[in-house]
């Protein structure tokens, strides 16, 4: 044989080799039988680091036996409820699944919120009917129906808005909790009546048992709350009038009452609870999809503030329960053949007080003040009254009035670059941004931050990024929906079938979790330009 054909007998055998171990490669592990997606609301980045060490429930095990990606932090602008949970469970951004906000305005529509929608009503108690019809983007629950039509898809939340942006269009239930009946509602849009576990779960009264309780710490070490958090007493936490322990659910009313509890999570993961044992969920080869959005960590975080001792025992209590919850899944489906999904849909401020205290330029800002004091340039820039001009001007959003200001023969973006040189000269503003430019693209840092959370038939057409630290909201309490990293920065956790533990330091955020989900189940989500799959925490057969 000569040199030639020597050499290309070679490459033959080495091509042929190298499929051959190709075919055995280790793939990935089968798919898991359930999915459980969990949003807590609020839950900033620290939670995880300050009480770690004093973790000896589900956040324990997700931590120790899951993978752990502590610098992840939203890649949008929008840290707010409805537009964090889209984001989780749609792994794309707000510029893409259209949901900018909790509420937005469209013209000849007004106000929006995110799930109206009035051709529907609730079932299973009073309240409104609610619908996906807002979001314009498949949820990882819409792609597994389409893969798999007996895959069974649920959702349950406090708040209407995580239960129906986390199921998606294609659900077979989303419900959440109705303070005017204490019980889980629907709407029809899924169906007309509660599913049969449902019913017998409302028919016990869920929220009857917590009536007249009192919410204490969950220990007697008080110098640990005092250590790890702040003193019990601060003037601006609860109102102004209800910042210390115990919290009394008094007998009227408790029902509202309750959700600024860690109560109203026990109440929805004991629900989940129920749709696991209907068997339902997890109980065969059809992996199916339990998303669950526990909202108690946000009402008393915007109460009191992250670094109270309210929201300190919350977490606490969350570990406890979570503990409980995988214990029952362990017991239900086994969690060897349950994949889960932790992160949270936006971070928070600490109180502005409490920061001022440390030193830190902090400053609570009535927006009625700053838009009020705006007022007369607003007016000059678009050549009439600011109520013909602009259609809401509130929180640090501003919509013009097209036709008022085509009226008066004004564009509408030099409008809003006069209003943005106006703006920018307050000692309190970072950044304006006007939509056409966001419209542009292009843009890096926060600019691509905006970019992403801008939605051209629903975004504000000016947003005032205020500064660091500057809350422009109530006279108490605390809130989130900066570009700032204290707002974007939240935990993403993964653990349980095709996830390889450990503690990871790469680039993430909560849109990565629905890409990489899907990849556990066999499906393709799509990613956006800045997305990706967290492929060092999948893993294979071998391992």
């Amino acid at each position: 044989m000569g040199q030639t054909a020597q050499w290309l007998a070679w490459m033959l055998a080495l091509t042929a080799l190298t499929l051959a171990l190709a075919l055995v490669q280790p793939g990935l592990e089968p798919p898991p039988r359930l999915v459980v997606l969990l949003a807590i609301d609020q839950l900033r980045a620290d939670y995880i680091t300050r009480f770690e060490s004093h973790y000896s429930g589900g956040l324990r095990w997700l931590l120790e036996r899951g993978a752990y990606f502590a610098d992840a932090s939203y890649r949008h602008s929008s840290t707010v409820t409805a537009a964090g949970h889209a984001t989780i469970a749609t792994g794309m951004h707000p510029s893409t699944h259209g949901i900018v906000g909790n509420s937005w305005r469209e013209a000849g529509r007004g106000e929006v919120y995110c799930v109206s929608d009035d051709r529907f009503a609730a079932v299973g108690g009073p309240g409104d009917g609610a619908s996906p019809h807002g979001l314009l983007a498949d949820t990882l629950g819409d792609t597994l129906k389409e893969s798999s039509p007996e895959s069974v898809v649920y959702s349950l939340s406090t708040k209407d808005r995580s239960a129906v942006l986390l199921g998606g269009r294609s659900a077979d239930g989303a419900f959440w909790y109705s303070p005017d009946c204490g019980c889980l509602v629907s709407s029809t849009y899924y169906d007309d009546a509660l599913p049969g576990w449902l019913r017998e779960f409302n028919h016990a009264g869920p929220a009857s048992s917590y009536a007249g309780r009192e919410w204490t710490r969950l220990g007697d070490d008080i110098a640990l709350y005092e250590r790890l958090a702040r003193a019990d007493s601060f003037p601006t936490e609860g109102g102004g009038t209800d910042s210390v322990f115990p919290h009394s659910l008094s007998d009227t009313d408790f029902e509202s009452t309750l959700t600024a509890t860690p109560f109203s999570d026990e109440i929805v993961l004991d629900a989940a609870l129920a749709a696991v044992r209907s068997g339902e969920l997890g109980a065969d080869a059809a992996p199916d999809l339990l998303a669950i959005g526990l909202s108690a960590t946000d009402a008393i975080g915007h109460r009191y503030g992250p670094f109270s001792q309210e929201a300190m025992d919350n977490h606490l209590r969350l570990d406890r329960r979570l503990g409980e919850f995988l214990s029952a899944l362990d017991e239900e489906v086994g969690l060897e053949r349950v994949a889960i999904a932790l992160t949270a849909d936006h971070g928070a401020l600490p109180l502005v007080e409490h920061l001022a205290a440390a030193g830190v330029d902090a400053l609570r800002l009535s927006t009625e003040e700053f838009w009020g004091a705006a007022q007369p340039g607003i007016e000059s820039c678009g050549s009439g009254a600011i109520a013909e001009i602009v259609d809401n001007a509130g929180g640090s959003n501003l919509y013009w009035n097209d036709a008022g200001l085509s009226a008066r023969g004004v564009s509408r973006l030099d409008a809003s670059k006069c209003v943005a040189e106006l703006l920018r000269s307050q000692p309190v503003v970072e950044q304006v941004w006007i939509a056409e430019q966001l419209a542009a693209g292009g843009g890096h840092g926060a600019a691509l931050l905006f970019e992403n959370s801008y939605f051209a038939s629903r975004s504000p057409h000016l947003q005032v990024q205020f500064r660091p630290h500057v809350y422009p909201g109530r006279p108490t309490g605390t809130g989130h929906g900066t570009a700032h990293d204290y707002d974007r920065r939240v935990p993403v956790l993964l653990a349980g079938s095709g996830i390889a533990p450990g503690r990871y330091r790469g680039v993430a955020g909560p849109e990565d979790v629905a890409p990489t989900l899907g990849i556990i189940l066999g499906l393709d989500m799509g990613l956006e330009r800045d997305t990706r799959v967290l492929r060092e925490a999948l893993r294979r057969r071998s391992e």
